[in-house]
């Protein structure tokens, strides 16, 4: 009997565990697996545009009643040179850059700052221009300090038309492996995180200027331009002094709104704008024709870059590791020669050549989607359709790229403005 008992007890104490455990693993299981919906049924607020699979976006408010104009220029590729100004190309076989494919990032990443900057409703216009030249309120300047499909490092600095820097930052993003296992972001593009930061950068530092310093942002900003075509006249209201990061302009006076030399120069620089403004269409443009082959590229060397970076990170540490050793091995046997030429042998090992170039030369889909790229970015300005203007009766006749176009317009545009003020010269 006892022994039938303690066996009986042990049936029942070990049907008691079994009975708690999948209980409480029922209830973990409940625990762990419950929805993230925290209510059902139709909503009283209003539905927003925010995917339930994408993390929402920062909600922009600008309240001031002032607006600035901001451009863009073409970002800085970031192709190292020498002390000569030329490109260093022993640098760029070691940095692993493909300089055609940075030029047509250095387009790429410009639209997609205004993109981003375009969400926050904070600015009279957004436009990317060929360089710094163009007249603007506000310029967000970009150069391109890494890129290759998995990691992007750029260095974004901000200045308005008084030459005063904003601020300067360097904003960095790593795209994981898994990006495009998910069919939602097929056509996506995956750095738009790192621009969305950006434009929040640049926000907050707008909403740091009180309105008084943007009217006289502005008003230094179309100073500055009239005083490209009438030096003399802008004089006693333009003031220069030089820094150490350069010269700084500020308003001192300003011209009644009725000048006749000030009315023509506003015209003018309208004219001006209204060329920067359709040039936005052929950046679109061209956008639209390098998309494709650029989210193709991206999409298939995202995993070989993501494979090289985890090899040298890999080679990092066995190179550390091996050096330690040898320190350790020579503090030992000081007399020893072999320690020091096992760190040699080691050291080299791990600082051999893996990089993407060889992977995609070795691939021959990749390597025709790189030519495709480079073909496409062969140049750091895109090419415009010629054209031709009417201003003032005058017919103004432009062709080449974008930036050789924009230098041919201000130059008819100042020969148009000295013929307007001395009517009896000839063009």
């Amino acid at each position: 009997m006892q022994i039938v008992h303690t066996k009986g007890s042990r049936i029942n104490s070990l049907k008691f565990v079994v009975i708690a455990f999948t209980a409480f693993a029922l209830s973990a299981c409940a625990t762990t697996n419950r929805t993230n919906v925290p209510t059902v049924g139709p909503s009283t607020t209003s539905p927003t545009s925010n995917s339930s699979f994408q993390a929402p976006a920062r909600n922009y408010n600008y309240t001031s009643d002032v607006y600035l104009n901001l451009v863009v220029p073409v970002f800085d590729p970031g192709l190292p040179t020498d002390s000569s100004g030329n490109l260093d190309y022993a640098k760029i076989q070691e940095k692993d850059i493909w300089p055609q494919v940075r030029r047509l990032e250095a387009n790429r990443f410009a639209i997609d700052t205004k993109r981003a900057l375009e969400q926050t409703n904070a600015f009279e216009s957004i436009n990317v221009t060929p360089d710094s030249s163009a007249s603007a309120d506000v310029y967000v300047l970009g150069e391109i300090k890494h890129s290759d499909t998995e990691v992007v490092t750029l260095m974004i600095r901000v200045l308005d038309a008084t030459n005063r820097v904003w601020g300067e930052k360097e904003f960095s993003y790593r795209v994981h492996e898994g990006f495009y296992r998910d069919a939602f972001n097929q056509g996506n593009n995956a750095y738009e995180p790192v621009f969305n930061s950006i434009a929040s950068y640049v926000y907050d530092l707008l909403n740091e200027r009180s309105d008084e310093e943007k009217i006289a942002i502005q008003r230094v900003s179309e100073l500055r331009y009239a005083a490209v075509y009438s030096p003399e006249a802008m004089e006693p209201y333009l003031t220069q002094r030089s820094t150490r990061n350069g010269p700084r302009f500020a308003v001192d006076g300003y011209p009644a709104d009725e000048d006749p030399m000030l009315q023509r120069i506003r015209a003018i620089r309208e004219e001006d704008r209204s060329f920067i403004d359709n040039l936005q269409g052929n950046y679109e443009l061209y956008y639209a024709d390098s998309n494709d082959s650029y989210l193709d590229y991206h999409r298939e060397t995202l995993p070989v870059a993501a494979a090289i970076r985890r090899e040298r990170e890999s080679r990092a540490n066995r190179q550390v590791a091996a050096l330690f050793a040898g320190v350790g091995a020579v503090l030992l046997a000081r007399n020893s020669g072999s320690a020091a030429g096992e760190i040699g042998s080691l050291v080299l090992a791990a600082t051999s050549l893996y990089n993407l170039t060889g992977v995609i030369e070795n691939n021959q889909n990749l390597r025709f989607q790189r030519q495709q790229l480079s073909e496409m970015g062969q140049n750091l300005d895109i090419q415009v359709t010629p054209q031709v203007i009417e201003f003032y009766n005058q017919q103004i006749e432009l062709e080449g790229s974008a930036r050789e176009q924009y230098i041919q317009l201000r130059a008819q545009l100042q020969s148009i403005y000295e013929l307007e003020e001395t009517p009896d010269t000839q063009l």
